[in-house]
């Protein structure tokens, strides 16, 4: 499975980038722009470096917001969301092969 972005469901090539984005659109402080790396992290930091209290992940859809999660990657993602991901990966890689033995018909 290719990585991506639980927090906004984004297809990256390689896990390193995945992380790059996820410390820039999703784990980067809004006071002093310092890129955490888990999203307790962040909180921990809004915390005790500014005093302020990070209710949710920004950016992130809705339903994925929680910043007690500890995600970094693509590892501590929800086992539900992986096999939900498996899942649509499988359906969408079953109408490309439909398609495709249309297309040779």
């Amino acid at each position: 499975m290719k990585p991506w972005c639980w927090y906004c469901n984004r297809d990256f090539d390689d896990e390193k980038i995945l992380i790059q984005h996820q410390k820039a659109k999703h784990f980067k402080c809004h006071i002093c722009h310092k890129k955490l790396y888990t999203g307790p992290g962040f909180a921990i930091h809004c915390m005790q470096v500014h005093k302020e209290t990070i209710d949710g992940v920004p950016n992130a859809i809705p339903g994925r917001t929680d910043i007690e999660l500890e995600i970094y990657g693509m590892e501590g993602i929800p086992e539900k969301y992986m096999e939900e991901r498996r899942r649509v990966l499988e359906q969408k890689n079953q109408e490309t092969q439909k398609k495709k033995q249309n297309q040779d018909d």
